[in-house]
């Protein structure tokens, strides 16, 4: 009898089960999504209002510290996010690809926000 060569499970199936080498990388998503929320969890005691928009809208200035506060709770709010997506993505490969388009689709029919406007 011949020996069988091991299947290559790049591609995936139809029922969308997740290939091995994309469940390899979940755990390291995961630790991006971790890693993250700490950050977030611990920045958020040191603020005092929800934004830095409404910070500097109840003190009328924000000094370089207090705002560095503000920008890294918005970055690791936005490196959360984004480890879960990735997640996502590496779990459900298909239906990750069609948010990303739908996504995209819709971004460029909206122009996007000043970046005043989110802050």
């Amino acid at each position: 009898m011949a020996k069988k060569e091991p299947v290559n499970q790049e591609a995936l199936i139809p029922d969308e089960a997740t290939p091995d080498m994309l469940v390899e990388l979940i755990p390291k998503a995961q630790q991006i999504m971790k890693a993250s929320a700490a950050y977030l969890a611990q920045v958020r005691k040191y603020m005092t209002q929800s934004t830095k928009k409404d910070y500097v809208a109840k003190w009328k200035d924000i000094d370089a510290i207090t705002e560095t506060i503000y920008d890294t709770a918005d970055l690791a709010q936005k490196t959360l996010e984004t480890g879960l997506a990735v997640e996502t993505m590496l779990a459900k490969p298909l239906k990750s690809r069609e948010l990303v388009m739908l996504s995209d689709l819709r971004r460029s029919l909206n122009p996007p926000e000043a970046e005043d406007d989110r802050n």
